[in-house]
């Protein structure tokens, strides 16, 4: 399994770092306990784990609006030479004004973070035309869905081209083709050497999207690397996802060793280690069970199938 150190490009000196960061809220467990990360020029980095792991916590340590308790930040100067902010950041948290149109609020970020009005009036267009957001352009933004908020969030995250773009959940409340858009917007960051760091629970796209996955679990990064090393730990790993007519009780279904049930109900997911050979075995347990199986799609082992194997607990716990 990749550790904390793999997957990095020694080719290009990171542009931001948390080194041994810990935070903690005014009460409870820590939120992160020594973590380290790093964003190299061109790098998508991905932040992946359960709720409460410290993913939002850590965007916003380096985004600057929470200071570390310990450790160290180093990030890039927030404005560059020429006075454009260097940073774009799209958190939880949404800062809009409401009685304004979306345009009139994306290009009114754009020219603070340093674009003339041209060239901001542009940007915004162009964007709202690729994440699908046009045709409310000029409504005011208390009329907005909580899809159109979130693409308005993006594009004032994105228009001014930051070298550092930090997003929490961007695929969040997206349709499909403004997801498609948004993670071709990301491309072209990497493309022109920014970076990107965001957290995500989209294990679908990851794969294809991120350079690096970073694991945290418990307020600590468990494991790194790339979408390929990290998969490659579970090469003999299938997972079978099962449409059922009806459900099944779980409790019924009686798993040989190396065959694990991570989700039941109305669908069912098994993970066999021993490959796709053993979906017969598969069938016939959840037969016996009394499931009545509809359709059944067989895929190799996805980021959750390795998140629990390095944590031993379920990725959306």
């Amino acid at each position: 399994m990749p550790d904390a150190g793999a997957g990095l490009n020694p080719a290009f000196d990171p542009i931001i770092r948390a080194v041994a960061v810990s935070y903690r809220y005014d009460s409870g467990a820590p939120a992160l306990d020594g973590v380290d990360l790093e964003g190299r020029s061109g790098e998508i980095v991905a932040l992946v784990g359960p709720n409460g792991a410290g993913k939002s916590t850590l965007l916003r340590l380096l985004a600057g609006s929470l200071v570390p308790d310990a450790g160290a930040l180093h990030v890039p100067s927030r404005r560059s030479a020429t006075g454009r902010v260097t940073m774009g950041y799209a958190g939880e948290e949404e800062c809009h004004f409401e009685s304004l149109s979306g345009t009139h609020n994306a290009v009114f970020f754009a020219r603070a973070a340093g674009l003339g009005r041209g060239e901001a009036e542009a940007a915004v267009g162009e964007q709202f035309d690729r994440l699908g957001l046009a045709e409310h352009a000029s409504r005011p933004v208390s009329t907005y869905s909580f899809g159109a908020r979130r693409k308005l969030l993006l594009v004032e995250a994105l228009a001014h081209r930051p070298r550092l773009t930090l997003l929490d959940e961007p695929f969040v409340g997206l349709d499909l083709d403004s997801r498609e858009a948004l993670a071709d917007l990301l491309r072209e960051r990497s493309a022109e050497r920014g970076t990107v760091i965001m957290a995500s629970h989209d294990l679908d796209l990851l794969p294809q999207l991120a350079d690096r996955i970073v694991f945290l679990h418990d307020a600590r990064v468990v494991a790194q690397g790339s979408p390929a090393e990290l998969l490659s730990a579970m090469p003999d790993v299938a997972r079978f996802e099962f449409m059922l007519d009806g459900g099944v009780d779980s409790a019924e279904v009686v798993l040989s060793e190396g065959m694990t049930l991570v989700a039941g109900e109305a669908s069912l997911v098994l993970e066999s280690e021993r490959g796709h050979a053993s979906l017969p075995e598969a069938c016939i347990a959840l037969t016996a069970a009394g499931a009545r199986i509809r359709s059944v799609v067989v895929r190799d082992a996805g980021l959750a199938a390795v998140f629990r194997r390095v944590t031993g607990t379920e990725l959306d716990g």
